[in-house]
Order: C-alpha cells, then structure tokens, then sequence
C-alpha cells in the first residue's frame, strides 16, 4: 500500500494542514492571535505561490524563455507583495487574484504537455482549496 502512494502528492497535499489549523482555530478553538494567523497565513500563500512559479524550472534543459519567465513572476510579485504587507496593506484578495491567474496561465500551458492528468490531481484541487481558505480567514 505504502508504494502506491506518490510522496509528492501526499506533501502537496500535506501543504493545506496550515490553512485547516488555522480555519479550525478561527472558527472553534480562538487559542491563536488572529493577527499572527493572518500573517502566517498570507506569508505562507506567498510560498506557495512562489513554489508554485519555480515547478516550471528544469535545469537539466533547454527551457523557452516564456516558461522562464513565468517561472521567475511569482517570486518577484510575491516579494512586492510581501513588502506591501509589511507596511501594513491588505493584500489578502490581490494574494488571491495572483493564485487564480497563475492558475490560468499554467491551464494554457499545461495544455500542450503530458502533465495534463497531474494538473488536474494536484494543482486544481489545492488551488480551490487555498482560494478557499484565504477568502475564510
């Protein structure tokens, strides 16, 4: 049974336990600091979607500049974001609205690969599923 189990996948997925703590606690337990949450929570959304970015980056090839620079978005607007939350802006629905159009943008580029079946197992679900919890908490 263990051997079945695709450890990325399950790491991946492993990635929401943050978003569920912190829906649990804001809803049931009200032990956290609502403030540190959010802030862990936004800066954790940023990970991801810098994470995200850098799956297209494969440096054993030849990659064309689009997907290089697709790759290399997300961490430039996550570093703008994050110095927007610092300085005390609310970036929850523009952190929301990134996640979705970097969604979007890999549908079209997932469309002429054979990762296509991975996308739809892992991407789309984990994507509506931190879209979610965000707009929650």
């Amino acid at each position: 049974m263990i051997k079945n189990i695709n450890l990325q996948f399950l790491i991946s997925y492993l990635g929401l336990l943050p978003f569920l703590i912190a829906i649990a606690d804001k809803f049931l337990f009200h032990y956290l600091n609502t403030n540190i949450v959010d802030d862990f929570i936004i800066i954790y959304s940023l990970i991801i979607f810098v994470f995200i970015g850098a799956i297209n980056w494969d440096l054993k090839k030849r990659l064309p500049v689009k997907l290089v620079i697709i790759g290399f978005l997300p961490s430039l607007i996550a570093v703008i974001l994050l110095c927007m939350h610092l300085i005390l802006y609310e970036i929850g629905l523009i952190v929301i609205t990134f996640m979705i159009l970097q969604f979007l943008i890999d549908n079209y580029f997932y469309k002429e690969t054979s990762e296509r079946e991975v996308y739809f197992k892992l991407r789309l679900p984990l994507t509506i599923c931190i879209v979610v919890s965000l707009t929650i908490i």
